[in-house]
C-alpha cells in the first residue's frame, strides 16, 4: 500500500471515528423539542428611540413560545412585555439568568470544559454507571479514560486514541473509546445533570442574546399576541420641498429613515411611526440585587398567634350573564390600547395594512408621481403614521418610507435676523401646515421648479415642528443682492413720580428704536420679513402697526420695491416701576430722589427747595458736632499728659497746683461740650423730622 493511500486510510478512520464521538455525546440525553415562535406582525418605531413589537399567531396549550431578544433589551423587555389571550391563559414567562452557564454549573459536579469531548465528560463523571456496546459490551463503573498512541502502518505516523476502564462486576473491563458504537449512562441524575448542560449551552450559543420561553395554558388552539417596547434607533425626517416657478402651492414629501438593528429580519409586517415625548423609563430588572442585612443572635422562640387577614377577599370573576366571547387577558405589562380595541372588534391578531388616504393630486413638477404616503393620525400628545403595505428590512440595514405626499401653502420671502448677517437678508419660504395634521421636525431639501419638469438645488434647510394651521420660516440661502442697514438709535428713557403721603410711585418709560434701510436689487422686488431678538418686557409702541410677537423674537415687513431704497423703523417700549417710601430715607436721599423726576411741578420745586435748606441747616449742625468732637478729643488727649505730669511733681507744689487748676477748667470746658452736643443732636432731629414732613405732604 502506497504512503497516499494509507494516509487516505487514516483521515477516513479517523472521520468515522468523530461521528462516533458525535453519536456517543448525542445519544447520551435526549434533547428536548424545539419550542414555537410568533412571528412579528407589526412594528411601531417611536421619535424618542423607542420600538414597540407585537408577535402574532396561533398558540396550542400545553405548548411552548419562544421570543429571542438581545441582552441589552431585556430589562426593557421585563418591564413592558404583555400578552393578550382571549380564550386560554399563560403561565410562567422565564429565561435564562444574566450569566447563565456561571449560575448553571455552579451546581453540577463538571465544568463546561468537561463537554469538550466524550474523553473530557467521563473523566469529569469518574464513578457514574455506564452501558457501552460494540467490540466490546459491558456495564459498570467509569474507572479512567486515558489517551494512547497508536503507529500507523507504513510509517503513517501516530493517531491517539482513548482507553475506557470501567470496572465491572467481572472486574476491569477496557475498550477503545473510539469503537464504542453505543454509550448509555444507567444512573438517571447523570442524565438529568447532563441534559441540564447542553440544553444550557444550547440557550447560550448566542452570547449576545437570550430567548424568553412562555407556557401556554388553557385548551386548544387560538390566536395570542405578545407586545413591548424596547430601545430602538430615532427614526429620522427627510423631507423634500418643491417651490412652484410661478408661486402658488409647493409640492412637500416626507420621508422616514427607519433601521432594523434588532438581530431579527422584518418580514411583511405592518410599520407605524410615532412622533411625541412619552416618559420613558428604565430599570435594571434583569440584574440580581441582594439586599444587606443585619445578623442577629438565636435565640428561643415564643408562641405567637398571627391575626387573622381582614381584607375583603372578594373575588372578581365572569358573571353568569358575561358575553360568550370573553376579553382578552393582558398579562405582564401595561397593554397597548390600539392591540386591545384590534382584539375586541373580533378580527384578532391578523396583520390588517391600514387604509391609505387618497393621495392628493399630483403636481406638475420634477417629483413627477405622488408616493404612496402614509395614513396620519393626529392622538392627543403625540402623531401616528402607519402604512398602508407591509414592509420587510433585514436585520442591520436601513430603509426610507413615505410617510407625507401633499402640497403645502408656500410663499417665497425674504428674512432678515441681524445675529445671522448684519447686512444680507435670507431666503426663505413661508410654510403653513393646511392640512390634517402636524409636521414632525426634520431636514428639508428644497428644489425649484425649472423649465420642462426640471428643477434647480435651492439650499437644505431646518423644518421645526410644525403644527397644523400654522405656519414657519424655513430659510434656504444667504441673499447677496440684497444690502440691509440697520442702525440701533439707542434707549430714551423717562422717568416720572406719583407720591401720596410720604409714599413715592416711580414709573421709568423705556424707549428704543431701530431703523433699517433696505436695498434691492435693480430687477427684483423684495419683501424682507425683519427679525428682533425680544428682551424680557419689551412691547412694540403703540404706533407701531403689525408687529408680530413670537416667544423670542419680534417680527414685521418691509416691502422694498426694485431700485428703490425701503426705510422703516420699530420702536419698542419697556415701563419700569417701583415704590419708594421717602420717610425712611435719609434726607439726602429724599432729595436726590425726588430731583431725579421730570414730572416738574410747582409742589415738587418747592418740596426740593425747603429740603435744600433743611439739608444745609442739618449740615452745619453737623459741622458744629464735628469741632465740638475735635476739641472733646484735644482736651482729652492734653488731660492725659496733664494726669503723667503731675504724678511725677505731686500735687503739692507749685506745679502741681497749676496742673490741677488747667484739669479744672478742662472738665468745666468738657461739660459746656457735652450740653452744646445735647442741642445740636436735639436739632439734626428736629431737621429730620422736617424732612419727613415735607415728604410726607409732597403730592405729586
Amino acid at each position: 500500500m502506497s504512503r497516499r493511500s494509507t494516509l487516505r486510510a487514516s483521515l477516513s478512520k479517523r472521520k468515522a471515528r468523530r461521528i462516533a464521538a458525535a453519536a456517543i455525546l448525542a445519544s447520551l440525553v435526549a434533547l428536548p423539542a424545539v419550542a414555537n415562535e410568533l412571528p412579528l406582525r407589526r412594528v411601531v418605531l417611536a421619535s424618542i428611540g423607542l420600538a414597540q413589537f407585537t408577535h402574532a399567531g396561533p398558540a396550542t396549550a400545553g405548548s411552548n413560545i419562544d421570543l429571542p431578544v438581545r441582552l441589552d433589551q431585556v430589562d426593557d423587555l421585563l418591564k413592558s412585555l404583555t400578552v393578550f389571550d382571549r380564550e386560554g391563559g399563560i403561565g410562567a414567562v422565564s429565561l435564562p439568568g444574566k450569566a447563565p452557564l456561571q449560575e448553571l454549573f455552579r451546581d453540577l459536579p463538571f465544568g463546561p470544559e468537561a463537554l469538550g469531548s466524550p474523553s473530557a465528560l467521563l473523566n469529569a463523571l469518574v464513578g457514574s454507571e455506564i452501558e457501552i456496546a460494540g467490540p466490546v459490551s459491558a456495564k459498570g463503573r467509569v474507572f479512567r479514560v486515558e489517551p494512547f498512541d497508536v503507529r500507523l502502518p507504513n510509517d503513517g505516523g501516530t493517531l491517539t486514541r482513548n482507553r475506557l476502564s470501567l470496572m465491572s462486576e467481572s472486574g476491569l473491563v477496557q475498550a477503545v473509546l473510539e469503537e464504542v458504537t453505543t454509550l448509555q449512562f444507567t444512573d438517571p441524575q447523570a442524565r438529568a445533570q447532563i441534559e441540564r448542560a447542553l440544553q444550557g449551552l444550547s440557550e447560550n450559543r448566542a452570547k449576545e442574546r437570550r430567548k424568553l420561553s412562555l407556557d401556554i395554558l388553557g385548551e386548544g388552539t387560538r390566536d395570542i399576541a405578545l407586545s413591548y417596547v424596547v430601545a430602538a434607533p430615532v427614526w429620522k425626517t427627510s423631507y423634500r420641498l418643491v417651490l412652484p416657478k410661478d408661486g402658488g402651492r409647493a409640492k412637500l414629501q416626507g420621508w422616514a429613515v427607519v433601521e432594523n438593528l434588532t438581530g431579527g429580519d422584518w418580514k411583511d409586517v405592518e410599520l407605524t411611526l410615532v412622533s411625541g415625548n412619552p416618559v420613558a423609563l428604565r430599570q435594571s430588572l434583569y440584574t440580581a440585587f441582594f439586599s444587606d442585612r443585619i445578623e442577629v443572635p438565636v435565640t428561643a422562640g415564643q408562641k405567637v398567634l398571627p391575626k387573622q387577614d381582614d381584607s375583603d377577599g372578594s373575588a372578581v370573576g365572569r358573571s353568569a350573564d358575561a358575553p360568550a366571547r370573553p376579553a382578552p387577558r393582558i398579562m405582564a405589562g401595561a397593554a397597548s390600547m390600539q392591540e386591545a380595541q384590534r382584539y375586541r372588534s373580533g378580527r384578532g391578531f391578523e396583520a390588517v395594512a391600514p387604509a391609505s388616504a387618497p393621495p392628493p393630486p399630483p403636481i406638475p413638477d420634477a417629483l413627477g408621481t405622488a408616493a404612496i404616503a402614509a395614513e396620519a393620525e393626529e392622538a392627543p400628545t403625540q402623531l401616528l403614521y402607519r402604512f398602508p403595505s407591509r414592509i420587510s428590512l433585514a436585520t442591520g440595514h436601513t430603509m426610507m418610507v413615505p410617510f407625507l405626499d401633499r402640497e403645502v401653502a408656500a410663499s417665497r420671502t425674504w428674512l432678515y435676523q441681524p445675529d445671522t448677517h448684519a447686512r444680507r437678508p435670507l431666503a426663505a419660504v413661508r410654510l403653513r401646515n393646511d392640512g390634517d395634521a402636524t409636521l414632525p421636525a426634520g431636514i428639508v431639501t428644497t428644489f425649484e421648479a425649472a423649465g420642462e419638469g426640471a428643477t434647480n438645488f435651492v439650499g437644505d434647510a431646518q423644518l421645526p415642528l410644525l403644527p397644523r394651521g400654522t405656519f414657519k420660516f424655513v430659510t434656504l440661502a444667504l441673499d447677496t443682492k440684497t444690502d440691509v442697514r440697520r442702525e440701533d438709535e439707542g434707549v430714551q428713557r423717562t422717568t416720572l413720580g406719583k407720591s401720596i403721603n410720604g409714599e413715592l410711585t416711580i414709573t421709568t418709560r423705556s424707549r428704543r428704536t431701530i431703523s433699517y434701510e433696505v436695498v434691492p436689487p435693480n430687477e427684483e422686488d423684495r419683501e424682507v420679513i425683519v427679525e428682533e431678538p425680544r428682551a424680557a418686557g419689551w412691547t412694540p409702541s403703540a404706533d407701531q402697526q403689525e408687529i408680530e410677537e413670537t416667544p423670542t423674537r419680534f417680527r414685521f415687513k418691509i416691502d422694498a420695491p426694485k431700485g428703490k431704497t425701503a426705510k422703516s423703523k420699530l420702536v419698542v417700549e419697556r415701563t419700569d416701576r417701583r415704590v419708594v417710601h421717602l420717610t425712611t430715607l435719609a434726607p439726602e436721599q429724599i432729595l436726590t430722589t425726588i430731583q431725579g423726576l421730570e414730572n416738574e411741578t410747582p409742589a415738587l420745586k418747592s418740596a426740593v427747595a425747603r429740603l435744600g435748606e433743611t439739608i444745609s441747616e442739618i449740615n452745619r449742625a453737623r459741622a458744629q458736632r464735628g469741632q465740638l468732637e475735635a476739641e472733646r478729643k484735644k482736651i482729652g488727649e492734653d488731660q492725659e499728659r496733664i494726669r503723667r505730669n503731675l504724678g511725677s511733681v505731686g500735687a503739692n507744689s507749685d506745679l502741681g497746683r497749676r496742673y490741677l487748676e488747667s484739669l479744672k477748667s478742662q472738665e468745666e470746658r468738657l461739660a459746656v461740650i457735652s450740653r452744646s452736643e445735647q442741642l445740636l443732636e436735639a436739632e439734626i432731629a428736629a431737621r429730620r423730622n422736617v424732612a419727613e414732613e415735607i415728604a410726607k405732604g409732597l403730592n405729586l
